[in-house]
């Protein structure tokens, strides 16, 4: 009845690839893939007894990272996931032509990569309402390997975040 989404992945900072070719690899791991695979499992969960799904983000998704014209289409309340996939190709082309922070795009790949899960998320909790109980989640910064283990907090202590709205009694969605 459950399906929490956790795959994540995210540059070092002392990596040497250039920002524009970690744009492609990171939205695919982080957005694409995340929501090609819900896309496939949302008529396998709404079967459940008491269906739903987590979407683990991030703080560094917030929608402040874009310009107010862009955050706009973000929360629009009529988005789409196809909507959605054409703003994050968008985001891909500005990085790709070297404009992406002139035309008020994100500094970050994996900022715009959580972004579009929480978006996604949204969209999903609107669309499925009634019928699946849909959230996103933050586990902070943990000590990780994606934060070289810099991170103040054990894993097992973000993963309640993600634990606790697939488990609780009547929980919100959206």
């Amino acid at each position: 009845d459950v399906l929490v989404n956790n795959a994540g992945f995210a540059y070092k900072a002392a990596d040497p690839t250039p920002f524009k070719g970690q744009t492609e690899k990171t939205l695919a791991i982080n957005y694409y893939g995340l929501v090609d695979f819900t896309e496939r499992m949302i008529p396998l969960v709404r079967k459940g007894q008491d269906p739903r799904i987590v979407n683990v983000a991030s703080q560094s998704g917030f929608l402040k990272q874009v310009q107010p014209d862009l955050q706009k289409k973000f929360v629009d309340e009529n988005l789409t996931i196809d909507k959605l996939n054409a703003l994050m190709k968008e985001f891909a082309q500005a990085v790709h032509d070297g404009n992406h922070k002139e035309r008020g795009w994100s500094g970050s790949n994996y900022g715009m990569s959580k972004l579009g899960v929480i978006a996604a998320t949204r969209i999903w909790a609107r669309q499925e309402s009634g019928m699946i109980s849909i959230n996103s989640c933050c586990p902070g910064y943990c000590a990780t390997d994606m934060s070289s283990h810099k991170g103040p907090r054990p894993a097992e202590e973000g993963a309640k975040n993600a634990v606790i709205p697939a488990t609780m009694e009547s929980p919100p969605t959206g």
